[in-house]
């Protein structure tokens, strides 16, 4: 629904397609001050649930027909997960295509 919303009426993108996945992970209030100042300089990362691969099968299956006719479409691939201060996880998703006239 929400890749239906953000294609605002366009169809499905064809062609090759490079595709960005940002996952950010809320940070564990039980964290402590050191582990948050490890995190602000670029020294940890979150190693648990959920993991990524999973995360990018998962909204790349839930996109086919929407954002693009199928996810064998995507030939370039970027995903990240890193520590967020949020209250939740969430995700961005760019999709990037040649021909097509729009992201």
């Amino acid at each position: 629904m929400l890749a239906a919303t953000a294609m605002r009426g366009f169809a499905p993108l064809v062609g090759p397609l490079e595709a960005t996945f940002s996952i950010s992970v809320a940070i564990p209030k039980s964290f402590t001050r050191q582990q948050r100042n490890l995190i602000d300089e670029g020294k940890l990362y979150p190693t648990s649930k959920p993991d990524i691969d999973n995360v990018v099968k998962l909204l790349c299956d839930a996109m086919n027909g929407v954002v693009y006719g199928d996810d064998k479409q995507i030939v370039d691939l970027f995903v990240s997960k890193v520590y967020e201060d949020s209250a939740s996880t969430t995700v961005m998703v760019s999709m990037k295509g040649e021909k097509n006239g729009h992201n």
